[in-house]
């Protein structure tokens, strides 16, 4: 009976481990394509990146246009990106991971960027976006990894 109390802990331990790895991968995944579509201003496949729920429908596209917009005049086209910090979370059925980046910009400024996603179907969809040149203000969420 010892053994058993032990072995589903761990059990139970090792699966949320892997659905969190699976979901930070495909996270990363929706990431890599936004930076593609972002250094290429492809407005089209940046939409298929934002949430439809919190985002389109909300009505706050224009938002994120903007934002983006701001960025590269600001700082131009992203580099690099490395993924430096993480944090997945599920509640009420809805997953969401943060990935948080540390990018080199074409203007030579290191900013940090952190997407937050939610997963929609078998996908994950981008519903905030924020970047700062001081990574304590993208680090305010305490969980990240």
């Amino acid at each position: 009976m010892k053994n058993l109390k032990i072995i589903i802990p761990i059990f139970l331990l090792s699966s949320f481990l892997i659905i969190s790895c699976e979901s930070v991968d495909k996270a990363q995944i929706t990431a890599d394509e936004f930076f593609e579509a972002f250094n290429n201003e492809n407005e089209a496949k940046m939409e298929s990146l934002l949430d439809p729920v919190s985002v389109i429908d909300a009505g706050i596209k224009n938002d994120f246009y903007n934002v983006f917009n701001q960025h590269m005049q600001g700082f131009g086209k992203v580099i690099s990106h490395k993924r430096y910090g993480f944090h997945t979370s599920t509640n009420d059925g809805i997953t969401t991971v943060v990935l948080k980046f540390k990018c080199e910009t074409e203007k030579e400024t290191r900013l940090y960027e952190s997407l937050k996603f939610v997963k929609r179907g078998n996908e994950y969809k981008i519903y905030e976006y924020q970047y700062n040149i001081n990574q304590s203000e993208i680090d305010k969420e305490d969980n990240t990894h």
